[in-house]
C-alpha cells in the first residue's frame, strides 16, 4: 500500500487499490483489484461528499467495518466531525459527542489500548463503556492524530460484530490514511 503523488495537485497521499486523491479526486494508482463484493447500504451516509468522507469510506470499505469516523477531542468531550457507515451502530452521526472518559478513544489516547479491540464486550478495558453496553459496538480500530494548535483527532472504525481478523497491518493502513487526512484537518481554523 504505497504512498503516491497526485499527478494533478501534487499531494503525496497513501494510495490503496486505485482510490482517488483526497484533495482533488484525481484517480490514483492501478485499477482496483477484484475481491469479494461489499454490501451496499442505501443510505446517504455511504455516499462520500468531500475528501474527508472519501477517506472514511475507504477505511470502512478496506477494513470491512460498519462505520468509519473522524472525531476531535474538545473540552473533555469526543465529538464526531464526520462519519460514513451503514447505520448499524446507532448514534454515530456528525455532531454527536460523549464525555471523553466514556470512550474507547480515551483508552487509545492514554495508551491503555494499542489501537485494536477485536471484542469490546470481552475486553475488561472496554466492556463497561456505554458505547459497548448500549450501542452494540463489538469491535474497534483507531489511530490518533495531533494537528496544528495541539488539536487532537482520532480516525476510527467500528463494527457491530467481533472481529478477530483485525491486525496491526490494519492499524498501519489507518496511519497512512491519517496522513492523507492531515491537509483537510489542518485547513480547518482553530478556536484561537
Amino acid at each position: 500500500m504505497p504512498y503516491e503523488s497526485c499527478p494533478r495537485c501534487g499531494l503525496r497521499t497513501y494510495c490503496v487499490r486505485g482510490e482517488e486523491c483526497p484533495r482533488c479526486a484525481t484517480p490514483l494508482g492501478a485499477a482496483p483489484r477484484a475481491g469479494p463484493a461489499l454490501p451496499e447500504w442505501p443510505t446517504a451516509a455511504t455516499t462520500p461528499r468531500g475528501p474527508v468522507e472519501r477517506i472514511l469510506a475507504r477505511a470502512r470499505r478496506e477494513l470491512r467495518m460498519d462505520a468509519a469516523l473522524l472525531t476531535e477531542v474538545v473540552a473533555g468531550r469526543e465529538v464526531v466531525l464526520a462519519t460514513v457507515g451503514n447505520g448499524r451502530i446507532p448514534g454515530v452521526v456528525a455532531g454527536a459527542g460523549a464525555p471523553l472518559r466514556d470512550t474507547i478513544c480515551q483508552r487509545l489516547l492514554d495508551g491503555t489500548l494499542d489501537g485494536i479491540v477485536r471484542d469490546t464486550a470481552g475486553d475488561e478495558r472496554t466492556r463497561d463503556l456505554p458505547v459497548v453496553r448500549e450501542a452494540g459496538l463489538a469491535a474497534y480500530i483507531g489511530v490518533p492524530l495531533t494537528a496544528a494548535a495541539a488539536r487532537i483527532y482520532v480516525l476510527c472504525c467500528l463494527a457491530g460484530e467481533v472481529r478477530p481478523d483485525l491486525t496491526y497491518a490494519d492499524v498501519r493502513f489507518l496511519r497512512g490514511l491519517v496522513e492523507s487526512l492531515r491537509p483537510a484537518i489542518e485547513a480547518v481554523p482553530g478556536d484561537d
